[in-house]
């Protein structure tokens, strides 16, 4: 034998006994070797994932629901763990209107990730529109406490109670939260409206007032906040409130051209005048507000009624001739007019124009009243008994009524 065949013998021999040994299963991937592979495959699918996750979500923001359906599905192909990736599934079905589907991906969102806030939101906007308010509020709740940065979810939350009539677990909610969102004005409309619900409407006001403070051009606010001082009795304040708007109407500095005097300060304006004792100003106010809104029935009705206060009768036919041109189904200008020829004498005209007025309104407790005292003024009592017994039925606490029907039955 050569000595190089002496040499490759044992080295034969033992790549034979290798060779078995793999044959024998000896020659198996380390375990070590198998995880850092899976591994490997789990960054790539992770990646690859969230590449197609930011293009989903682009083509959702741009309105392509279609592409990010497609790029999402893609995502969770390869990572079907992720809680966003399911949220933002269920967003895109919402969009689409599978309310459904929407409904069981915000699930597997929730049971990937209990507390991704986002999922409990968007499932409360459907349980909303399916008029399942519990779950709703339950969800918005479970949102807000999840992410107590972001209002909306405290708000949606709060809004939903409101239409609930949870008025004293709304109002609890956002109190709870008052202090981190203090400069937040839609809570402080939100403590409001509850107040307002709640008839009590000086607390309303003062809510109001905050929000205008923090956002002097919220929409409707400032109407809100002159509406609750007024129904407060609280004349003053009301026409502070007014004449904050007129001054904000005012030029301009840099001579920008005047704006429009918001209809609703008028209002107010010339209503707490009115209130305060001082009908003359009030008229004016109210002349300014037909003159800006020459279509505005409230408008008319209101200088009417306050030139017929001041004795002004040619101006307050006027005004309630105007009122009932616009409003030809609104008993309150048949009702001034009958008011304004009692004024003057003529009994049969007024119970003409009150007669009109109590056709239109017949539960409405003045008309019926004033119909009923001018029955009696022409002599048609037991007429008019039976319309004040009929108010007095509908309104047992109106003292008008009582005073009215007593005064009736004294005379029969």
């Amino acid at each position: 034998m050569t000595p190089i065949f002496r040499t490759l013998l044992p080295l034969t021999a033992a790549g034979a006994v290798l060779v078995a040994s793999c044959g024998l299963g000896g020659c198996a991937p380390r375990s070590t070797g198998v995880q850092a592979r899976k591994e490997a495959t789990a960054r790539f699918n992770q990646t690859t994932s969230l590449v197609s996750y930011d293009q989903a979500k682009q083509a959702f923001e741009s309105g392509d629901l279609e592409v990010a359906q497609r790029e999402v599905e893609k995502a969770l192909a390869r990572s079907d763990k992720e809680a966003k990736y399911w949220a933002l599934l269920g967003r895109i079905e919402l969009e689409s209107k599978r309310l459904e589907r929407a409904v069981a991906s915000f699930g597997r969102a929730i049971e990937c990730d209990p507390n991704f806030a986002e999922s409990y939101y968007f499932r409360a906007i459907v349980y909303q529109r399916w008029s399942e308010r519990e779950k709703a509020i339950a969800d918005y709740r479970k949102a807000a406490d999840l992410a107590p940065d972001k209002v909306n979810y405290l708000l949606a939350a709060a809004e939903l109670m409101v239409a609930a009539r949870q008025l004293d677990d709304a109002r609890t909610v956002l109190l709870s939260k008052l202090a981190y969102f203090e400069h937040n004005p839609a809570l402080h409309e939100l403590l409001g409206d509850i107040a307002t619900l709640d008839g009590d409407p000086s607390t309303a006001a003062r809510s109001y007032e905050r929000a205008l403070v923090i956002d002097p051009d919220a929409p409707m606010l400032a109407e809100k906040t002159m509406e609750a001082y007024f129904n407060a009795s609280e004349w003053q304040r009301c026409l502070d409130s007014a004449r904050r708007q007129r001054e904000r109407a005012e030029i301009a500095a840099d001579g920008r051209e005047k704006a429009t005097l918001p209809r609703a300060a008028l209002r107010y304006e010339g209503r707490s005048l009115l209130m305060l004792g001082r009908p003359t100003d009030a008229r004016a106010i109210f002349t300014e507000h037909t003159r800006e809104y020459p279509e505005d029935v409230e408008a008319w009705i209101d200088l009417a009624n306050v030139s017929l206060e001041l004795a002004d009768l040619p101006r307050a036919e006027a005004a309630a001739d105007r009122a009932i041109s616009l409003a030809q189904a609104d008993a309150r200008g048949y009702l001034t007019r009958g008011m304004i020829e009692s004024a003057r004498g003529k009994s049969q005209q007024a119970l003409e124009f009150l007669r009109q007025a109590f056709e239109r309104a017949p539960k409405d407790t003045e008309v019926a009243v004033s119909y009923g005292l001018a029955l009696r003024s022409v002599g048609r009592n037991a007429e008019a008994q039976v319309i004040l017994s009929e108010a007095l039925k509908a309104d047992p606490d109106s003292e008008l009524a009582k005073q009215a029907f007593a005064a009736g039955s004294l005379q029969e």
